[in-house]
Order: structure tokens, then sequence, then C-alpha cells
């Protein structure tokens, strides 16, 4: 190892000044374990034994202790692979013989890719490590898939091929059977099998126990002593079951939630019949899954029902999102459906959706963005002198509001236009002041707009911005500037994104007819009508009819002309910049300069931002 760097377990070097400076920047993390940055062996024995009781044990999962002399001995022991794992297993490389497996453990360098594997996830023998190496047989990395009657939970780091999902060697993997809550973990194993064999799946168990099933007193079929509380409001003193013929008040621990809900911490009988009097009362403590993460997909809506096929209910509900809610998937207004497989997901045990974070990549894959649908130059007719426009045939047109330092107010700044429903497509210069960031900005809904924000309630928040790389802040040419917002913004029906000019099928005419649409002074919508020249360094000249003209705060408008085998019409250029000097009064001109969007480099600027911002959850 070279002097002044440190070798991630992934295998790429960083600096050594950064290492155990409390932010991982290795992306395994491994600069910031403790086998790294302390040296307390004693603290570090305590931290693996965690509740075991040996003094030299491991803990695996809850309840499973291995001995310490199973740690790091390329054999696994624990069910979910802790004993071998990088957390475990961390060596700290000073020689630059040596070389480093992905769980941490080190081998003498004159072992690698001599055909057997040293590492127990094989790294030893990787093609990005062996090679050109003499006699070296190359093998594909090994995996295990998962079953067909067992997927992997949410607490699973997977890899996805050919829409099948797998784990590499020495990867633990916690998997749930598909038809009931029952869950395991396992290990793959560097020959592509799993360690151990998995449990059959079987139905959720009837509960059997008298005490709790409503044999010796009022039910409580989902009672657990390590997480319900029940107390007896007559005696003052916490009960176990059976309860017969009391008034008692339930409580959760850890932080779980009580359910029903409007029976917590409210006293309730049981009656002497072992009955409750609340009928269909069924005590349970739980957790419950987040609505916000079924909902800020930004091309499906969700309908929520109890159970496989029970009614449904308000997925805004959060106390009703509990385990085994069924959340079904419909395309939301501006999509068409594009696949007929289904679209679920469902509440777990642990509070987590199972299945959506699988959904929600290959989104894409399921919906069709419906745009331009009401596109039409005879239909739709800011600016100083506009012709005035339908709100719902120019909904792609948004306002985005600056904070100013100042006042301490958002002021209107800038056009923008929603390439995604959680994506704005603008004018770079728009937010190129280095000192803003993604709190200063507000994003307001289609149609008109104020100058001042008042009223914050319908306007969007903002989680990043980005600015095309070629931007230049001197003469702003490629003018280009990206807004990501918190949430994606919610359409009618009726209401339509604006179409990149990408994948048309035709060549575009970028000297013909061109319409902008904008705001006048009064905040209305309203669109004004060029001629595009030839592009150059990046611009469009634009020259506007006569009695037209564009002004401050028109920079980001969307410049539209037709594309495509259909006579669509698609966003080709953001307006940038006045040609001419203009109405210095105004800051207005009628020959402007508009940022192009065709160019095959900002064409995979663009899509690749589409691609990698989708907000799923972990």
């Amino acid at each position: 190892m070279i002097s002044d760097q440190f070798n991630c377990a992934a295998g790429a070097p960083i600096p050594e000044r950064l290492i155990c400076n409390n932010i991982a920047d290795c992306i395994d993390g491994s600069d910031e374990l403790p086998q790294v940055c302390e040296n307390n062996p004693g603290e570090l024995e305590k931290r693996f034994r965690g509740n075991c009781t040996g003094e030299t044990d491991i803990e695996c999962l809850p309840g499973e202790c291995v001995s310490n002399s199973a740690k790091c001995n390329n054999v696994v022991d624990c069910s979910n692979g802790r004993d071998e794992s990088l957390e475990v297993c961390m060596q700290y490389c000073t020689d630059n013989k040596c070389f480093q497996c992905a769980n941490g453990v080190l081998v003498d360098s004159k072992h690698l890719c001599d055909n057997k594997m040293d590492c127990l996830d094989g790294s030893d023998e990787l093609f990005n490590v062996c090679d050109g190496a003499i006699n070296w047989t190359k093998l594909p990395p090994a995996v295990c898939y998962e079953t067909l009657e067992l997927r992997f939970t949410n607490r699973t780091i997977f890899q996805m091929k050919n829409s099948q999902r797998f784990v590499y060697a020495n990867q633990p993997a916690e998997v749930q059977c598909w038809n009931s809550e029952r869950k395991t973990w396992n290990v793959c194993m560097s020959n592509g099998f799993w360690r151990d064999e998995f449990p059959l799946c079987v139905k959720k168990l009837i509960n059997r126990n008298p005490k709790t099933n409503g044999t010796y007193g009022c039910p409580i079929n989902w009672y657990n002593n390590e997480t319900m509380v029940i107390w007896d409001e007559d005696k003052e003193i916490s009960v176990l079951p059976p309860i017969q013929a009391s008034r008692v008040t339930f409580k959760c621990k850890d932080d779980l939630t009580f359910l029903p809900y409007e029976f917590k911490d409210v006293p309730i009988t049981c009656q002497s019949n072992k009955t409750w009097i609340e009928k269909d009362f069924h005590p349970r403590c739980t957790k419950h899954c987040s609505p916000e993460q079924i909902s800020e997909m930004y091309s499906l809506t969700p309908r929520c029902y109890n159970g496989e096929s029970g009614s449904p209910f308000n997925c805004r509900d959060k106390y009703s999102l509990i385990p085994d809610t069924h959340v079904k998937f419909e395309c939301a207004s501006g999509f068409t459906h594009k696949a007929s497989e289904p679209m679920s997901v469902k509440c777990t045990e642990d509070g987590e959706w199972e299945g959506l974070r699988d959904l929600c990549e290959k989104q894409d894959k399921l919906c069709n963005y419906e745009c331009n649908h009401r596109l039409n130059y005879s239909e739709i007719t800011l600016s100083k002198g506009g012709d005035p426009t339908d709100s719902l045939r120019a909904s792609w047109v948004v306002p985005i509001y600056k904070l100013n330092s100042t006042t301490i107010k958002f002021e209107f700044a800038c056009t923008g236009n929603l390439i995604r429903l959680d994506i704005v497509l603008t004018a770079a210069h728009c937010m190129n002041d280095r000192e803003y960031k993604p709190d200063d900005f507000l994003v307001g809904p289609s149609g008109n707009r104020s100058s001042l924000v008042v009223d914050r309630e319908h306007l969007h928040k903002v989680r990043r911005l980005d600015v095309y790389g070629a931007y230049n802040r001197v003469n702003h040419v490629y003018d280009i500037g990206i807004i990501f917002l918190e949430k994606r913004m919610d359409f009618r029906q009726d209401q339509r994104i604006v179409c990149l000019p990408y994948n048309i099928g035709s060549h575009l005419d970028l000297k013909g007819d061109a319409m902008i649409t904008s705001w006048n002074s009064h905040g209305h919508l309203s669109t004004v009508y060029g001629r595009l020249s030839k592009p150059k360094n990046g611009d469009l000249n634009v020259v506007l009819n006569d009695e037209y003209t564009l002004c401050k705060g028109d920079s980001g408008s969307g410049v539209i002309t037709t594309c495509g085998l259909d006579n669509h019409k698609c966003l080709v250029a953001v307006i940038s910049r006045n040609v001419g000097s203009g109405d210095h009064g105004t800051f207005c001109s009628n020959n402007v300069t508009a940022a192009s969007l065709i160019s095959p480099h900002l064409e995979d600027y663009i899509q690749q931002l589409i691609r990698n911002n989708i907000n799923c959850p972990e």
C-alpha cells in the first residue's frame, strides 16, 4: 500500500487523511470501522458479543451465538454470516504484498489468481484482479438467486440481472415466504449454493394458546409479552393473560403502534362471557408502513386494500397501513399503461413495503408519458403582447420562485418546464449563484402565477439543483439547468407534460416556426410566436413576430416546435437572454437566444439525470 493512501475493502484506494473522519469515504464504509480507527480489543469483543453470555462469544442474530474462535476462519458459522462479515473481519492492510478480500480478511498476494478461491467471496479470482494472469481460468462470480417460494426482504442488499434478484458469494440475505410472514437468514457460498436449506413455507399458524385465543379469557390473538403491556385499571397493576371480567388498558413497547388506534390509552372492558364489550376488538402492537413511500413515485398512484382482496381505504390513513395491507398501483394521470404485469406491494410485519423498491425502479417500463396530447398551434393562442393561453394546454409551464436575501421573501424569478412530474427544466443562470441552495427555491403548479409568494401551501419544495457542465457563466452558452422536486406534481386527467425531442423517429426542423409560453405582467399565461435560426455553439436564435416580445422573467421558457412523424410538438430549447439591446426600461426584446437541447452530449446528460433520479425507498 502506498504510504499516503488507504485501500477500502471493496478495492478502491482513498487518501489516508480521509480515514476515521466520521464520514464513510469508502463505498463499504471500511474506512470508519473500529478495527481501523480504534485500538481497544476489549471494546471490540464487547461489541461483537452483543447479548451473548459467553465472554468469548459472537452474537449472530438475537439468541444465536457462536464461539469467538469461529471468527474470520473462512467458514460461515452464523446463519446471517456475521462471523465472516466486513464488520467483524476488517483488517488494516499495511503491506503491499497483501490482498484484501471484500469481507476485510487479508490473504498473501502469492495466492492470487491460482484458480483457487482463498477469499470467501472469491474476489481473489475475479476478472478485474486476474485479467492477464498466466494459466488463470476466467470464471463468472458466484451468485445465489431468490427461490420460487422465498423472496428477499428490504434488509437484503441484492443485485438484479434479467429481472432476477441475486446476491454475491459471502453475502447474507434475509428471505420471506411469499404466502406468510415467515422470515429467515441465509448466506450465499462461493460455489453458488445457499449455506442452509430453506425451511418450508407454510401458512401462518392458528393461535392455539388457550390463555389468549378466547378459551380462558377475552381473545388477544396478537399478544406478545415482549411488546405489549396490559394494565388492570381496577387493581392498578400490570397483568398477564388470560384477561377475565376486568377493565384494562393496553400499552405498547419499543415505539410500536397500538391498534385499534382509537383505543390507545383508553380502558376497555372484558365481559364475564369472555368477550370484549367493543365488538371486533383485536388489540395489537405493531409497526405500520409509511404512506409517503407509496405516494411519492412519479408515475404510479396507489390504491390501498385490507388484505389481498379486502375492502379499499384511504392510503393517507397511516394507522390503517398495518401488516398485510396490500397496495395496487395504477399509472398516474398523464400516463398510459405500458405493461400488463401486476403492480402491487404488501406491508410486512416489520413495517416495510415488500417489493416497493423493485417496483419503483422499473416505473419507466410500466407506464409511458402521454405527453403533448393537447398541443396544437391552432388551439393554443407572456410576456408582453402574447396571446391568452389555456393553462391546461400549456400544463408543462411552471413558475420558479427564488428567495430574496434582502426581503427574506420568495419572488418570481424564472419559468420552468416539466419534463417529468418531479423534474423541471429551466435556464442555468436562474440558479447559478454558488451561494444558492435547494431551500432557496420553490416551484409553483401550472396555471397563472403571482410575483410574490404569499401562501406556500400549493408550492413544491426543491431537493436538488443541477447545472449542465458545459454552461459558461460569462457568455451564458449551454444555459441549461435542472430542478428536482421533493415530491411529484399531481396532474388532472386532461393535463399533459411537454415532450423532449429525443427518439422521435424523424429529423427536427430547427429553422421553422416556434412558440414560447410564459406569463404576462399580470401573471396570466400567454404565448408568443417566432422563427428559429440554425443552432450555433449550443444556442438557437429566436426572432419573434411583430408585436411579440419576451421580458425579464421569461428566462427558462420552453421553445416549442414541430417534431416527429406525427407532427408532435417538442421542447427543443429554453430561453436564455437578449440578442440585441432590447427595451432596457422593461428588459424586453423580440430577438432572443435560446439554449438548444439538440446535441448528443446534452441528450445523454438529461436522459441520465432522469434515469438516475428516481426517489425510491431504501
